[in-house]
């Protein structure tokens, strides 16, 4: 609610409306009085000769998307959430995040900008125009902000924060729509919170809904929002490219028909293929209304056909507006012609001849006005001088005497500095004689300085991390470390190395980073363990794993076999070892639920599977919950002398009592479940229905890598 409370004041509907009249009393030719042809800063712009001015204008969006996209979500949904309706400052903050952004793409306020072709649309800008006409700041502010209650997305996945990136800064241009592309699965929900708000004729009508969402002609059927939004290169209009063959409608769901335009029967065949995507090549104008022609778009030959006109890309999703290279929206010239033009009726009553009447008293004088008012005018400097005159006498006495008279001397003599000295009542300033604070040395001000950079650097690194997300940081374990790491691990180093924790705040965002980077590592060597043992899968259930050296020759019953076999097996178990420790180590991080759950099962599918549990890594559970797997590092031994066991830990050279087995924690002890080796039910895997039921002994589930298969086979006793 603070921030509720310490808002700014946007201009006013009655400033904003002088700004938009003082735009258009010099107007022509549908375009905006400007100092430029296009209302920017300057009309002709050239590309700025540096190296580094793709990574000035990176930077610069990443700036302007912090500034508005990570508050303005937020504050919309308390502005609605409370009550208060449309966040107040919303449209002045949307153009001064993008006014910001455009003055900044500038090379020191001349026609040369950053970042090439990408952010060549962004400094064709003009705030007082955004704040006035631009239909993209209207519908954001007007109708998008009030209802981002009904924007539902999950927390991951990162669709929400892509979402607001796209409407905020992907529409403003093709090279910035590929940039900020949305996926199909991220598109949906967009999509979805556009049905919300833009069916026409909804039938569970929302609540709350704002007027103004109904005329922004959102794509509010969902499949075809999808494929408008997520189709790559973006295209808001793909309608208006008809489809290239005659008597050949094409569908949203890609599929083609032939129809005949003759007769309306068969045009309605995109009806159960959710609707119309493109018109045939002879019928080339899609409408603008959505039920016209037996409930979607008509398809005629011109626009002058459509009764409500042609159908539009919307201002939420268009690539270009007139209104950002200063020309009159459409709903502007419509509106300017109707008010200049008369209709019918009214050009009659124009040429209509008029009663004479008698000239009224003001007529009548308005010859002989000039005349009183001059006399009014002597009449008024003269009294003006007189009353002038008169103040004068009064006061000349009363000058004279403070000039020239006694009392001039008597100041004079005590502002004599000898007399004013000499008479010991000199005022003292205690403060003025006190000795001045010492100078502050410029390596302690450096140091200040340094001081304050790292920790700005610290923030704004942890910002841009957070943006990545808090988990799901790395998909695969050979994948590089995000540019966001280095970023925040240098940070860190930064601010450890000055000693900067003890400030204030600064420890909080150094926990944060810490934790945001363990996260990142714990999830690395979870993916890493993961693919060093998911291959022991195809073996692992294998009762041999070794062949005879010498075909013919006996080989099982040696001990080089036991050797062999235990060598084998001892690798694929430290797999084991390694990928239990790093899921006990991702259990105590906040990491992707995916990976953990993908661990988990590999590692309770290999523990299973395993022929035969090695007996130095196995102990008793002190609760008699059967057999629990002993920590990496652990080991269990046996004397051979006495036959008593013992417990050690590798790489010591102290063992525990003999004869008592001390066991570590029992959380870092790990399950022995031999559920996953049972056989796959053959009938299950082959039809997915078994007749036994839950009585069936095996697992009813797909064969997976190393499984064994077996029939079904019950006994009636």
């Amino acid at each position: 609610m603070e921030q509720l409370l310490e808002r700014r004041r946007r201009p006013s509907a009655p400033v904003r409306l002088c700004l938009l009249l003082g735009l258009l009393s010099s107007a022509n030719a549908n375009q905006f009085e400007c100092d430029t042809p296009t209302c920017a800063r300057h009309s002709n712009w050239l590309p700025a000769p540096y190296p580094n001015s793709t990574d000035i204008c990176n930077e610069l969006q990443i700036k302007a998307l912090q500034s508005f996209v990570s508050v303005a979500p937020q504050l919309c949904r308390e502005w609605a959430a409370n009550g208060l309706g449309v966040w107040e400052d919303c449209r002045k903050s949307y153009c001064q995040a993008l006014g910001d952004l455009s003055s900044n793409l500038s090379h020191a306020g001349t026609n040369l900008y950053y970042g090439g072709d990408e952010c060549r649309p962004l400094v064709n800008f003009n705030q007082t125009l955004c704040e006035t006409v631009y239909r993209d700041a209207e519908g954001f502010c007007e109708c998008f902000c009030p209802s981002f209650g009904l924007l539902q997305v999950p927390s991951v996945g990162g669709c929400e924060s892509k979402i607001y990136e796209f409407l905020f800064l992907g529409r403003r241009g093709f090279e910035l729509s590929q940039k900020y592309a949305l996926s199909g699965y991220c598109a949906g929900f967009l999509c979805e919170f556009m049905n919300k708000l833009g069916e026409p004729d909804p039938p569970y009508p929302i609540e709350g809904i704002p007027g103004k969402c109904k005329s922004l002609e959102l794509p509010w059927r969902v499949e075809g929002c999808v494929n408008l939004v997520s189709e790559q290169p973006y295209n808001p209009e793909a309608w208006k490219t008809p489809y290239p063959e005659d008597n050949v409608m094409e569908c949203v769901d890609k599929t083609t028909h032939e129809v005949d335009v003759r007769h309306a029967d068969t045009m309605q065949v995109c009806n159960t293929h959710k609707f119309r995507w493109r018109c045939p090549n002879n019928v080339p104008v899609m409408c603008k209304d959505p039920y016209y022609c037996t409930g979607d778009h008509c398809c005629v030959q011109t626009v002058d056909e459509c009764p409500s006109g042609e159908r539009e890309a919307s201002p939420m999703l268009a690539l270009e507006l007139p209104e950002w290279i200063g020309r009159f929206p459409p709903d502007m010239i419509e509106s300017l012609r109707t008010t200049t033009s008369l209709d019918a009726y009214s050009q009659f009553l124009g040429s209509l001849g008029t009663t004479s009447r008698a000239p009224s008293f003001a007529q009548q004088i308005s010859d002989y006005a000039w005349a009183g008012s001059a006399m009014l005018v002597v009449i008024g400097l003269t009294c003006s001088c007189l009353a002038c005159y008169y103040m004068g006498l009064i006061n000349t006495s009363h000058v004279r005497k403070v000039v020239l008279g006694p009392a001039r001397l008597l100041n004079a003599y005590h502002a004599d500095p000898v007399t004013f000295f000499a008479s010991g009542n000199l005022p003292r300033n205690k403060k003025r004689e006190a000795p001045l604070p010492p100078m502050r040395p410029v390596h302690e001000i450096e140091e200040e300085r340094r001081d304050n950079e790292a920790c700005a650097a610290l923030e704004d690194a942890w910002d841009i991390a957070s943006l990545k997300g808090m988990r799901h940081l790395v998909g695969r374990a050979n994948d590089p470390d995000p540019f966001q790491a280095k970023l925040l691990r240098d940070a860190i180093s930064i601010a450890r190395s000055r000693g900067l924790q003890v400030r204030a705040g600064v420890a909080d965002v150094l926990q944060k980073g810490e934790k945001w980077l363990s996260t990142l590592e714990a999830e690395r060597e979870l993916l890493r363990a993961v693919e060093e043992a998911r291959p022991d899968l195809r073996w692992a259930a294998q009762v041999r794993l070794t062949e005879a050296p010498v075909v013919g020759k006996p080989w099982i019953a040696t001990t080089m076999f036991k050797m062999a076999e235990s060598e084998v097996r001892s690798s694929g178990w430290k797999h084991i070892e390694d990928l239990r420790a790093a899921v006990q180590v991702a259990e105590s991080r906040d990491i992707s639920e995916s990976h953990m759950k993908e661990a988990q099962a590999l590692l309770a599918a290999l523990v299973a599977r395993t022929h035969e549990l090695p007996s130095d890594r196995c102990v008793l559970d002190p609760d008699g919950e059967g057999i629990k797997l002993l920590p990496k590092g652990h080991q269990r031994a046996v004397w051979p002398i006495t036959g008593d066991t013992y417990t050690y830990e590798q790489g010591s050279s102290q063992g525990g009592d003999m004869g008592v087995d001390i066991l570590p924690p029992k959380e870092v002890l790990g399950d022995a479940a031999v559920d996953d080796a049972r056989p796959v039910c053959a009938e299950w895997a082959k039809s997915s229905r078994c007749k036994a039921g839950r009585d069936c002994p095996w697992r009813h589930c797909r064969p997976q890598a190393g499984d064994s298969v077996r029939e079904c086979i019950l006994f009636d006793v």
